[in-house]
């Protein structure tokens, strides 16, 4: 592609970058530009995991993520996609690395010594490297159920809600987008963690990026991970939408039993099939030669899969619905931001390309619509999913796929609002005899969850919308920051079961008031907050068996009486908790934001939680943090606890008039701009956004370029 236009790259007050350009087709060439200038390391180090070469910066400690990237083909797999995909979706993504490349060659100075080369199908196998978790979550498990391998753990901490024209003043919608994001960088599970880049990359932090983007008809506003073409959570000029975990199963486990005498040949129907074996030759920094990682993969439902594990004979893999063909989100996603109305924004999910995630969204219309998206494969009915699937018989194949019309969906609210806080789709406005979704209609594997399955979080943002009227936008943000821990007056009950016949040690009985007179709110000035954080967790990680853990919490939720054993640990918990307030700087006056804070990491700018409270070390903070409804209790695992952090937490408004966001987005890496974000997010304020159309009065131009794309687009 060859192109000619004027793109504006401007920043706001608070570092915002607003890319302007007068055709769609040149703005992502502003859009590579200015992800670039703001996160420049962690763009390239995503590019640095797509290629499975992280170990040759980092050495021994990255190189299980450069196996998984090799083993996965991360960056293979992208170079199809590319080569397979449309010539205008190429475009994009070659406009979009030239932008990128731009700002290499007018800041050379900035350009790491180990910055990987650059080609168009990088923020596909960057997207790959992101999505990972979703797309072989399922089967993973399925393995680690069988003892092969180990699930990858990540805790459901995401809040979405839509509170709709009926329930506000003036006849609009606001729409809530919370993914409870880690503190140390976005999607931390996914992308290289916050220690490696402040060791090796030293500008460090937040892997996302905030962007306004307008461009002819096109909108497009929200946090886009590093590398990574368009943002995953956002809203365009009509339509708005926020993710939380949940969705169908899009992967499924397989077991492959080998020819006796040839590891490398099984049989599908008596049909003789070969498994790949591939050496990769990974560069080790510290080690004077490569590392041999050995690679193998087979066909399964038509596409190249990797097998993840040998065992008794067998070989084990894991099939994903996401294994190729992933510029096709992108594109989805790009439809999403042009749609008019939940019509169009329907229409744009019909690849069902998107990931498995629950989807609230709205639009200026006043209408809403929930879906539980994803690319989900047909399976055989008689297959049992609990167990990986025998590959040799073809009867385990997949049958082809589900549409839109086929997922789990809602359209609309009678009650005037919809939420999904990581709870199961029929909880959309709460418990109650007409679940807003009758799950019984559906697949199992399409619903993926357990009916009525709700949380803490879940429960809250029931109770708020539901008695909410005549909202306002201060009414929305004091929802979305709501820092209530509900489940505090039934632990405080269990704890005064457990007192009752055995008081505490004298020198402990300050603490135990102190937390059964607390308030139950998470306020950084809040001493109760500090002490019922510290207890709540001693009595998570006292049990010894998470069973017990799991029955004494769902004990307490449920009122019921505490056997002698529960007494005790709760008893245990209260005096390891109060020897440990009584090690704060200030003893019990000692405030949750005195020791749960948001500060700069050495060298960096980057922010970081502190998590233990630690008397006398000096630590570089800047303001204590706010917690917002982040508790979160399943009766099942007994794993309760509060969450921190919410650092891309986005709420929109939507109606006649428009679309405006407010965002509280984890302070990124310009200097400038790192205090002003801080003390939003820490003292539970919004800063808000300008619509893509309408630039802020404020704003400093960062750069206006001449798009000039010419890439070699093999």
């Amino acid at each position: 592609m060859n192109s000619q236009g004027a793109v504006r790259v401007e920043r706001d007050e608070w570092g915002i970058a607003y890319v302007t350009a007068p055709e769609e087709r040149d703005v992502f060439y502003g859009l590579g530009y200015a992800q670039a200038s703001h996160l420049l390391h962690e763009l390239l180090g995503q590019y640095k995991l797509a290629r499975g070469e992280l170990s040759s910066v980092l050495g021994e400690t990255a190189l299980e993520r450069d196996i998984e990237a090799r083993r996965w083909g991360y960056l293979t797999q992208a170079r199809a996609d590319y080569a397979r995909a449309p010539q205008a979706v190429q475009a994009r993504y070659a406009a979009f690395v030239a932008g990128i490349d731009r700002y290499l060659r007018d800041h050379p100075d900035e350009v790491p010594a180990w910055a990987p080369p650059l080609e168009p199908a990088l923020p596909i196998a960057a997207l790959r490297a992101l999505v990972q978790y979703w797309a072989t979550a399922d089967g993973c498990a399925i393995l680690a159920a069988t003892g092969i391998g180990s699930a990858p753990a990540v805790e459901r901490g995401s809040n979405a809600w839509a509170l709709l024209p009926r329930r506000t003043a003036e006849g609009v919608t606001y729409l809530l987008s919370d993914p409870h994001l880690p503190l140390g960088g976005l999607f931390g599970e996914f992308v290289p963690p916050p220690a490696w880049i402040a060791a090796a990359m030293p500008r460090g932090g937040f892997a996302g990026h905030e962007v306004v983007a307008h461009a002819g008809e096109l909108s497009i506003t929200g946090v886009v991970s590093a590398g990574t073409l368009l943002p995953l959570i956002g809203h365009g000029a009509h339509c708005a939408w926020g993710l939380t975990t949940g969705g169908p199963a899009v992967s499924d486990a397989y077991r492959i039993r080998v020819e006796p005498g040839d590891e490398l040949a099984w049989r599908c129907d008596g049909e003789l099939r070969r498994i790949d074996r591939r050496s990769e030759w990974i560069e080790v920094a510290g080690r004077a030669e490569p590392f041999e990682a050995t690679v193998e993969t087979v066909e399964l439902n038509g596409a190249r899969t990797p097998v993840i594990a040998r065992a008794d004979g067998c070989a084990y893999a894991v099939s994903t619905a996401y294994a190729e063909g992933l510029w096709r989100l992108d594109e989805q996603l790009l439809a999403m931001y042009r749609a008019r109305n939940i019509d169009e924004l329907k229409a744009a999910f019909e690849p069902c390309m998107f990931l498995p995630q629950n989807v609230v969204a709205a639009d200026v219309h006043g209408d809403a619509w929930y879906v539980r998206a994803g690319h989900a494969p047909r399976r055989p009915t008689q297959l049992d999913r609990s167990m990986p699937f025998d590959a040799n018989d073809a009867a385990s194949a997949w049958q082809g796929w589900y549409e839109l019309e086929d997922l789990v969906q809602h359209r609309g609210s009678e009650a005037g609002f919809l939420q999904s806080c990581n709870t199961a789709p029929d909880t959309l406005t709460g418990p109650h005899p007409r679940p807003a979704i009758d799950l019984t209609a559906y697949p199992p594997v399409l619903v993926n969850d357990r009916p009525g399955r709700s949380n803490t979080r879940g429960d809250r943002a029931v109770e708020l919308l539901a008695s909410t009227f005549d909202a306002r936008l201060e009414d929305a943000i004091a929802i979305a920051l709501d820092d209530l821990w509900p489940e505090t007056i039934a632990w405080q009950r269990a704890l005064s079961q457990a007192l009752r016949t055995t008081p505490p040690d004298v020198t402990d009985r300050p603490f135990a008031r102190l937390l059964l007179a607390f308030d139950g709110r998470a306020h950084a000035t809040s001493p109760g907050a500090l002490g019922w954080l510290l207890w709540r967790e001693l009595v998570r990680d006292l049990p010894a068996e998470p069973a017990e853990g799991a029955e004494l919490t769902a004990a307490v939720l449920a009122g019921k009486a505490l056997t002698p054993v529960q007494e005790e640990l709760l008893r245990r918990a209260l005096a390891a908790a109060a020897e440990r307030m009584r090690g704060t700087p200030h003893g019990l006056n000692t405030a949750l934001g005195e020791v749960l804070r948001l500060g700069e990491a050495a060298g960096g700018g980057a922010a970081f939680l502190s998590h233990r409270p630690v008397a006398g070390q000096d630590l570089p903070l800047v303001a204590p943090l706010r917690v917002a409804m982040y508790s979160d209790v399943d009766p099942g695992n007994g794993l309760a606890r509060a969450y921190f952090g919410g650092p891309s937490l986005r709420l929109t408004r939507l109606g006649p008039d428009g679309v405006r966001s407010w965002s509280a987005i984890r302070p990124g890496q310009q200097d400038a701009h790192v205090a002003g974000q801080a003390h939003l997010l820490v003292n539970g304020s919004l800063r808000a956004l300008a619509p893509a159309d309408v630039p802020p009065r404020t704003l400093t131009l960062e750069a206006e370029l001449t798009a000039t794309v010419a890439l070699d687009a093999g």
